[in-house]
């Protein structure tokens, strides 16, 4: 790794290398938490970061990422599929934006997905945030793997996945019946959706207490990555250990807030 006065210049092979020590392989479709400050200076960017993660996983492999929309106008909820940014990352923002990937269309809680299956994956994304049918289930289903380049475990979005499956008391929807959804060839339709509703209900949920009992568990693999600290988990393993989470100590999880 080339080091400057400003600390270390961070390659695609320095990425590339650090991915292939996590145990990511080709073939393997993984869902991506990133934060692209966390490793310092990358030499060209978030374009790195992603073509670094194409390319461990190959053509055969699905990279994929959440481009959600949270925070942006609900009345009324307009969400175009080329446009609307996301509000995840740079990396998640330059991601949206190739070519080559495809997104789906769920208002509030999108995600972009490149690679083998992407389309299939993006295109049942119709209702909650996190059900089987949405990209992020479709990474459990296909045991697939969740990797956090710097991000903490409060993004891990494979946690509602296992939300979605166990329904506990606390889970909170809103229901939208007059969204639009402008397509990507740029034709709008309407649409109805849920979105999760926890905080305005008065539900405090910190999903950063999970992370220990992952570690507990050892499931989580480690690489540092220039600056950026990395850690990868199977989801199979992310969803049962958060679902058996939910159901015997919810209260670890969740409070209401005061």
């Amino acid at each position: 790794m080339d080091v400057t006065e400003n600390g270390p210049i961070v390659t695609q092979s320095d990425i590339e290398n650090g991915l292939s020590s996590l145990g990511l392989l080709p073939g393997d479709t993984v869902l991506v938490h990133s934060s692209l400050k966390s490793f310092g200076y990358v030499d060209g960017g978030a374009d790195t970061v992603i073509q670094a993660l194409l390319s461990v996983v190959g053509e055969r492999g699905c990279v994929v990422m959440p481009t959600l929309t949270l925070g942006a106008s609900e009345t009324p909820a307009i969400f175009s599929v080329r446009e609307s940014p996301s509000r995840s990352g740079r990396i998640t923002e330059v991601f949206r934006t190739r070519a080559d990937a495809w997104r789906s269309h769920h208002p509030t809680g999108s995600a972009a997905a490149i690679g083998w299956g992407a389309e299939q994956m993006t295109s049942y994304h119709l209702d909650t945030p996190c059900d089987l049918l949405s990209p992020f289930g479709q990474v459990y289903l296909r045991d697939g793997y969740s990797l956090f380049l710097g991000a903490g475990w409060a993004s891990n979005t494979m946690f509602h996945v296992a939300e979605e499956l166990a329904m506990p008391n606390y889970l909170r929807f809103a229901d939208f019946r007059d969204a639009t959804v402008i397509d990507e060839n740029g034709v709008p339709h309407p649409t109805s959706f849920r979105r999760y509703n926890c905080g305005q209900a008065g539900v405090k949920r910190d999903l950063a207490l999970m992370g220990p009992v992952f570690e507990a568990a050892g499931v989580v693999r480690h690489a540092l990555i220039g600056k950026s600290d990395c850690r990868l988990i199977r989801a199979k393993d992310n969803v049962d250990i958060s679902m058996r989470q939910i159901r015997e100590h919810p209260e670890q999880v969740w409070s209401y807030a005061s």
